[in-house]
C-alpha cells in the first residue's frame, strides 16, 4: 500500500508539472506529453485524451512483448496519468499562476523529476515510450538509453514547427533537470564520502575509525609505487556530517598522511541499509 500511495503521488506531481506549468507556458515536452501536444496542434485532440491513447496502445504492446510482470509495474501510471492530467487541466485556478518562464522551466523539471522518481522507487513504471525501447533492446540489443534519447530528440523536432525558441531552448533545460532530479531522488538519503588513507600507522587509524567515528574500515593491500614497499591501506565509507572530523583525527595520528577523498553515489549493505540490532542478529 505505501508504494501504491508512492506512485500515485508521483503521478499526481507529474501531471501538475505537465498540466499546469510545461504544456501551460508552451514549453517543448519530451514523451508521449510532448507527441501528444503535436497530435493536439495538428488534430485538436485534448492532450489529456492524445496521452490517454497513447498509454493504452504501448501497455498493450507492452503486456504482449514484454509481459505480466513488466505490465502490472507500469498499469497504474497508464490509466492514472491522463486522467490526472486532465484534472489538472480543468483547474483554471491552478494555471497562469507564473510568469517567468525560466523559473517555469526549473519549477517544471524539479516537479516531473521529483514525481518519475518516486514512481521508480516505488517499484512502478512511467511506461510511455520506454516500452518500446525496451521492446527493440530484447529483440534487437540497441541500448536503452539511446532508444529513449532517439525518441525525445524525434518529439523536440516535431514540435520546432510551432514552437518559438526560447521555448525549444527551456524544453531542453526542464528535460535536464527532470533527469537530474530523478537520478538525485533514486541516489538520495544513500551518498556517502569514501575516504582512503595512506599512513605507517595503519592500527591507529582503524581503532580510531571504528571506535570515534562508528564506521568500517577495510584494510586492502597496496605497494608503493618509489620504493616497491609492501603497506596497507586504510578504506572507510561514512556520511558527509563525519568527514571534518574524521580528517582532523587522521592528522592527529599521522599529519603526513595521504588521505583521498571521493563521492560515493549509493552505500547499500551491512552497516548501511541494516540496522545494528539486525546486525547482530
Amino acid at each position: 500500500m505505501k508504494k501504491v500511495i508512492q506512485i500515485i503521488i508521483g503521478n499526481v506531481l507529474m501531471a501538475f508539472a505537465v498540466s499546469t506549468l510545461i504544456l501551460d507556458h508552451s514549453i517543448v515536452a519530451g514523451g508521449v506529453s510532448g507527441i501528444s501536444t503535436v497530435f493536439h496542434f495538428y488534430t485538436g485532440i485534448s492532450v489529456s485524451l492524445c496521452v490517454a491513447i497513447i498509454n493504452i496502445a504501448l501497455f498493450l504492446i507492452g503486456l504482449y512483448f514484454l509481459g505480466k510482470t513488466f505490465a502490472m509495474k507500469t498499469l497504474i501510471s497508464t490509466f492514472l496519468f491522463p486522467v490526472l492530467l486532465e484534472f489538472f487541466n480543468q483547474q483554471t485556478y491552478l494555471h497562469g499562476l507564473l510568469d517567468d518562464q525560466l523559473l517555469v522551466c526549473i519549477l517544471g523539471g524539479f516537479l516531473l523529476g521529483l514525481g518519475i522518481g518516486l514512481v521508480l522507487k516505488a517499484g512502478g513504471s512511467t511506461g510511455g515510450f520506454d516500452i518500446l525501447a525496451l521492446i527493440v533492446e530484447k529483440h534487437f540489443k540497441v541500448p536503452v538509453t539511446l532508444l529513449v534519447n532517439g525518441i525525445d530528440a524525434t518529439i523536440l523536432i516535431l514540435q520546432i514547427s510551432f514552437h518559438s525558441v526560447p521555448e525549444i531552448v527551456y524544453g531542453i533545460m526542464t528535460i535536464l533537470i527532470t533527469a537530474y532530479m530523478m537520478n538525485y531522488l533514486l541516489s538520495s538519503g544513500k551518498g556517502c564520502v569514501q575516504v582512503l588513507v595512506m599512513t605507517k600507522e595503519i592500527e591507529k587509524m582503524k581503532i580510531m575509525i571504528l571506535n570515534d567515528m562508528d564506521a568500517g574500515v577495510t584494510l586492502l593491500d597496496g605497494k608503493t609505487g618509489f620504493l616497491k614497499e609492501n603497506t596497507e591501506v586504510v578504506l572507510t565509507i561514512l556520511p558527509y556530517r563525519k568527514l571534518p572530523d574524521l580528517k582532523d583525527k587522521i592528522k592527529e595520528i599521522d599529519d603526513k598522511a595521504f588521505i583521498i577523498v571521493s563521492h560515493v553515489e549509493e552505500v547499500s549493505g551491512n552497516g548501511f541499509t541494516y540496522t545494528k540490532e539486525m546486525r547482530e542478529a
